[in-house]
């Protein structure tokens, strides 16, 4: 007796990690499969909150976790891809998304041997990502894994808990105690906490409908709707968690998908409450699937409560607002904008936006070669205290990007994503390359400021020349970056040779002025390692424009 119940609950215990690993990696390789679908469905969000609902059901649908699904939202919200009232209404929708999962696994209770099929379509996603070694078919094969793990690891659950419920708790001192949990026997506020509590242990909703469901006939319908509710609380503990460090709306984001949720629960308590007895006799004589009586109530409460609360979301919007006030702490100029760490749930979304973190790290050292050329050409001019604030946000941005960039590729990312990813590190160390030659220059100008110098105006006059030639290289060749413009490359490589042709001109001639004693050798030694370092950041923006050359599109 005693080894029959504790292989039962190892089985059970074995069922549920089985469930979830196989939820997980389909979710995870489905996520990436339809990654570039999902930015452009986010690219595409407006004010409209039907759109809005849509679009989280339907990402819910494809990531298989509202949970996933609300801290996306959060790091989306962080970096400004979305606003506090658009990710409410996702926020919504992600709660109907995510009973997909639930209306599937009902097929198990339909008679049909579901789970033998499952069987047979997890043979054949390894035999696919052991036969075809392309990253599109490996991430297909891994999807139907997935899918075969979830009705295997339910089949292996509902087995489990049946043996233990009707096999071996025959005696009259434990089988009441089960008899309470599952055939609602326990106060229904005890039942919605361990829905809550089982949830934020789990980190996922669907999981967790999942075993219910499992359970079938072996759970009271009253005692699961109880669970049900207080799931939908318990799916919010991620994503209050997630937004610890973020800015003030992201914790809003996370406030607001509490709130909806919990609403929600309360709405809906008080008639499950009191009209549960006679609403689960109707669903039992309705549908005589216990499973498919489960997924369908998941389905309608999330329904119901979306209905409800949709026209709320503005008031909903205010009241996190209130909750969470705005910061008064001063935002510091070095810090991210377009990554944060929860966007490595999404690594297609990560991909694109690093990019436009070293977009902005590009528009810093643009702006520092200028302020200082003007230093080095103006002695009147004196911006060396924004240059030290651009300096300072370059490095953090070099040290932050990389090692951002180190954790996506430690994701499972597509061959074209895996190439983007190889040439940032290029272009990230170039950019923070061309800020260190600028910070040469700033140094040059100190000098001359010491020893109470200037270039001549025909000096000045050639610097300046080659100063617009790198600004015009410059656009070029970040233009061919952010556009992925392979056609810019004959533009950008006739500027880079100008400003080649120019420096060894510049040089000539400085060394016939230093000959004719028009220039002292000190200030000429000044004058030559600029020109040299105005060539290597000439190098290094064509470095970030080739960077693209070996791009092959998917």
């Amino acid at each position: 007796m005693g080894a029959s119940l504790w292989s039962n609950i190892f089985f059970m215990l074995g069922g549920v990690a089985v469930l979830m690993f196989g939820m997980k990696i389909m979710g995870s390789n489905l996520e990436q499969v339809a990654g570039n679908n999902m930015k452009a469905l986010m690219g595409k969000m407006t004010n409209n909150r039907f759109a809005g609902v849509g679009v989280g059901a339907l990402v819910t649908a494809i990531i298989n976790s509202s949970t996933a699904t609300t801290v996306m939202l959060v790091g989306f919200v962080n970096v400004g891809l979305m606003t506090l009232t658009q990710a409410t209404s996702v926020i919504m929708g992600a709660n109907i998304g995510t009973t997909i999962t639930a209306l599937i696994l009902a097929f198990t209770g339909s008679g049909f041997e579901i789970e033998a099929v499952a069987a047979l379509i997890c043979a054949i996603g390894i035999s696919i990502t052991i036969i075809f070694k392309k990253d599109k078919f490996v991430k297909i094969g891994n999807i139907l894994v997935g899918i075969g793990l979830i009705f295997i690891g339910l089949k292996i659950l509902s087995l489990s808990v049946r043996g233990i419920i009707y096999d071996d708790f025959k005696e009259k001192t434990l089988k009441p105690v089960f008899n309470r949990i599952f055939q609602g026997e326990i106060f229904p506020l005890v039942l919605v906490i361990i829905g809550l509590i089982l949830t934020a242990l789990v980190h996922s909703s669907a999981a967790i409908t999942g075993i219910l469901i499992a359970l079938g006939s072996a759970l009271k319908f009253e005692s699961a709707m109880f669970i049900i509710l207080g799931s939908n609380i318990g799916t919010c503990v991620t994503s209050l968690v997630s937004s610890i460090g973020t800015n003030t709306n992201a914790k809003r984001t996370a406030v607001i998908h509490l709130l909806f949720n919990l609403f929600g629960c309360i709405i809906c308590i008080v008639p499950v409450w009191i009209f549960g007895k006679t609403f689960a006799d109707f669903m039992i004589k309705a549908i005589p699937s216990p499973e498919w009586r489960i997924a369908l109530f998941h389905l309608g409460f999330n329904l119901i409560t979306t209905i409800i609360l949709m026209p709320f979301i503005k008031p909903l919007v205010l009241l996190a607002s209130k909750i969470v006030p705005e910061s008064k702490k001063s935002e510091e100029k070095h810090k991210l904008t377009f990554i944060d760490t929860r966007l490595l749930e999404t690594p297609p979304i990560a991909v694109s936006n690093t990019k436009k973190e070293i977009l902005k790290m590009s528009d810093i050292a643009k702006e520092n070669f200028s302020l200082a050329m003007s230093m080095l050409l103006d002695s009147e001019i004196d911006e060396t205290e924004l240059f030290k604030e651009n300096e300072d946000a370059l490095n953090f941005l070099n040290k932050s990007i990389t090692e951002f960039l180190t954790k996506i590729m430690g994701k499972s990312i597509s061959d074209y994503d895996e190439k983007r990813l190889g040439t940032y590190f290029h272009v990230v160390s170039d950019l923070e390359r061309i800020g260190d030659y600028s910070e040469n220059i700033v140094e040059y100008s100190e000098k001359l400021r010491e020893l109470k110098a200037e270039f001549s105006d025909d000096a000045k006059y050639e610097l300046v020349a080659v100063k617009d030639l790198i600004n015009k290289l410059f656009e070029k060749g970040v233009e061919t970056f952010r556009r992925v413009d392979k056609s810019l490359f004959a533009e950008v490589d006739e500027i880079e040779q100008q400003i080649d042709d120019s420096a060894l001109e510049l040089e000539n001639r400085h060394i016939e002025r230093l000959k004719t004693g028009q220039c002292s050798p000190e200030i000429g030694s000044i004058y030559l390692q600029t020109v040299s370092d105005l060539e290597r950041i000439g190098d290094h923006i064509t470095n970030v424009s080739y960077s693209i050359k070996n791009y092959r599109h998917r």
